[in-house]
């Protein structure tokens, strides 16, 4: 089968999970003899390349960013001259390439993908990795594990935007006015989009929670949507670096690690984190807490002498992180759709502490790979760092059992075979 993604971002260019978790999925579809080849726009990387053998077809874009966690401003994406532009890219690579299926890997590769495949005649799929297409901030999912009943455009100016608009955006009145008319445009762009959603061939999600919550908020039917996890990583390439050397490196001190991984926001359990870390410190003075990823600039004035904030770091140092870490944790207070860090931990046989929410519980298994908490329990979330902190053979026995699962719930052999399923189920094979 010849298989064309679509996707906002790929290496170098890797602001989030997908680009990685896409990397992963093409490889282990092309040592399994199906052909893959991606199309993306160009931030400023060779317009073709291969990268791990996979044919990477940049097309012409206005936006340069730097390699890495860069991203561009969403109102590139939702331009109608990118949809076309992302359209006519696909629709000369498919023909070059002979592609079968076209798949939108998020979902503003959505509608130039759709164009494509109806110019081409070929089916298209669609991958939701996150909650945009019900709503462009979704904080009711800080506090619900659904969206409300009555969400709209109305509703979001009245009882979401002004939350949203306290926790992530920096700046006066008129600052605020702007942010306000964005989600306007934002939401009937989700809307739009949900139209198309109809239309595709066939819907994977990145967990079941996803799916859930897109069926509950009416934009989805639940049978034209199949759950595909994204891979997990394979065996960690192993550093000739000492312990000693690498903790140097980072400037972090010779004591149990507790490594948190994502960005520092309120959706991500950032402030519980801190919270936490204050108790910890009472308990197991000894510990450091090290939280990887971007944040605020006035961050580092709320935490205590027992955080390092090291911001946001190119993957290697984060596998770095990996080895160095006695306990990962993975706080998040809104249903992330399905975070890679349980897999990564997983890869270097770390238990994860991870709260009871969105896609975590399908990756951590209480008391069996890991713990689970519930959010917005800062205390609770201190006790089960404590408590495997304290009891060495318990991290070993999770992070074993976690290495086991993960690799037979979230390989290849399980889950490659699923997605090439969803294709001939939808083609008809």
């Amino acid at each position: 089968m010849n298989i064309l993604f679509a996707t906002e971002y790929y290496e170098p260019f890797t602001p989030g999970g997908t680009p990685w978790s896409l990397r992963l999925l093409a490889g282990e579809l092309a040592r399994r003899g199906e052909r893959v080849a991606i199309v993306t726009p160009n931030y400023g990387a060779p317009a073709r390349e291969d990268v791990d053998g996979i044919a990477v077809f940049r097309f012409p874009f206005w936006r340069t960013l730097r390699p890495g966690s860069s991203l561009a401003p969403v109102r590139d994406h939702v331009n109608p001259l990118f949809h076309l532009l992302f359209a006519r890219a696909l629709v000369r690579t498919a023909r070059r390439f002979g592609a079968d299926v076209l798949h939108a890997q998020e979902k503003h590769a959505l509608v130039g993908t759709y164009l494509a495949g109806r110019w081409l005649r070929r089916p298209v799929f669609l991958s939701l990795r996150d909650f945009g297409l019900i709503c462009p901030i979704t904080t009711c999912l800080l506090t619900h594990r659904h969206v409300p009943a009555g969400c709209g455009s109305i509703k979001l100016q009245r009882d979401c935007a002004g939350e949203f608009l306290d926790r992530y955006v920096e700046g006066g009145p008129w600052r605020r006015a702007r942010v306000r008319v964005s989600l306007a445009l934002l939401y009937l762009d989700a809307r739009l989009k949900t139209a198309l959603v109809k239309r595709v061939a066939s819907i994977t999600t990145v967990s079941q929670s996803v799916l859930d919550i897109y069926a509950r908020a009416g934009r989805i039917v639940e049978e034209r949507a199949t759950v595909v996890y994204n891979l997990a990583p394979g065996p960690p390439t192993t550093s000739a670096l000492t312990r000693q050397a690498t903790l140097a490196g980072f400037g972090l001190p010779d004591r149990p690690l507790v490594l948190d991984v994502g960005k520092r926001s309120p959706g991500k359990g950032f402030a519980d984190l801190i919270e936490a870390a204050r108790e910890l410190s009472a308990r197991v003075p000894e510990a450091c807490v090290v939280v990887v990823g971007d944040g605020r600039a006035g961050d580092a004035a709320q935490v205590g002498d027992n955080v390092r904030l090291l911001g946001s770091r190119p993957h290697a140092d984060v596998e770095a992180l990996y080895t160095l870490a006695d306990v990962v944790v993975h706080p998040a207070v809104w249903p992330e759709p399905f975070s890679r860090v349980p897999l990564e931990a997983a890869a270097f046989v770390r238990p994860v502490i991870g709260t009871r929410i969105g896609g975590t519980p399908e990756a951590v298994e209480h008391e069996v790979t890991g713990l689970l908490v519930e959010r917005h329990d800062p205390r609770a979330l201190a006790q089960a760092i404590e408590r495997l902190l304290g009891d060495a053979a318990l991290r070993r026995d999770l992070g074993r059992r976690a290495a086991e699962s993960v690799k037979r719930k979230f390989g290849a052999e399980r889950v490659v075979p699923e997605l090439l399923a969803v294709y001939r189920g939808a083609k008809g094979d």
